[in-house]
């Protein structure tokens, strides 16, 4: 099985575009808007995104790479926009 090549991208317009539609969508439809629930849905998600994976193609450790990998770069983004408020975020 080839390896599918890791490695890191700056996102397209249009996937931001997608993942604020997505993160809009969340606020609309979840109230009370609790991390936790913002997790858990989320979390579903992505383990069906998951099982629509072409196994032949990606492996299990594949798979947890690119899952592993874009967690960090979500978590770094919101850091790096909460260092970069003024005053209270």
């Amino acid at each position: 099985m080839s390896e599918i090549p890791m490695k890191s991208t700056k996102p397209k317009n249009a996937d931001i575009a997608l993942r604020d539609d997505i993160l809009a969508l969340f606020k609309r439809h979840l109230t009370p808007d609790t991390p936790e629930r913002f997790l858990a849905i989320a979390s579903q998600v992505v383990g069906q995104v998951i099982a629509l994976q072409d196994q032949r193609r990606m492996t299990h450790d594949m798979i947890w790479r690119v899952v592993s990998a874009n967690i960090e770069a979500g978590n770094r983004s919101v850091i790096e926009n909460l260092h970069n408020t003024k005053g209270s975020a």
